[in-house]
């Protein structure tokens, strides 16, 4: 627990402002790094930025991060509910533009994949980037906060 507390989160006024509307604190941040870091489990931009994820609960949280200094420069969090069912991932028919992420452990680029969510016992099937090797599957912030975020929605309100 003292390694988490010990993690320095470099935050500008813009982000923290951007977290607090989306009710993401720094402690719900810091175990994303923490596992990101500690087992070298993230996702690799070109310009070094580190987009990582960890679901703690019920909840997923994903951090884009570069480490800087003694800390970590954080550049975006977001959240969604629904799970990502890992290992199911499938080719997309889909042509896919470069990406610009690659696989940190497995060094490959991402590519884009049809891969299977769930949230609230339905299932759906959505083309993603993901890991041609081990399948780590990317969301982005605007599939997060936007179509994700409408789709739990919908279903809640059923």
């Amino acid at each position: 627990m003292d390694k988490i507390l010990d993690i320095l989160l470099l935050l500008d006024p813009a982000m923290e402002a951007l977290l607090s509307e989306r009710g993401i604190g720094e402690d719900d941040i810091r175990p994303v790094v923490l596992h990101a870091e500690g087992n070298g489990v993230y996702l690799e931009h070109g310009n070094g930025h580190r987009l990582a994820c960890f679901t703690p609960a019920h909840v997923t949280f994903w951090v884009e991060y570069l480490p800087k200094g003694n800390g970590y420069r954080i550049f975006r969090a977001y959240t969604h509910r629904m799970k990502i069912l890992q290992g199911f991932n499938m080719a997309s028919g889909k042509e896919s533009p470069p990406i610009g992420w690659s696989c940190s452990p497995c060094g490959l680029p991402l590519e884009l994949a049809a891969v299977k969510l769930t949230y609230l016992g339905e299932t759906f099937v959505v083309d993603l980037p993901a890991c041609p090797s081990c399948q780590r599957v990317l969301v982005s912030e605007e599939n997060a906060v936007t179509r994700m975020a409408l789709a739990e929605q919908m279903l809640e309100d059923k």
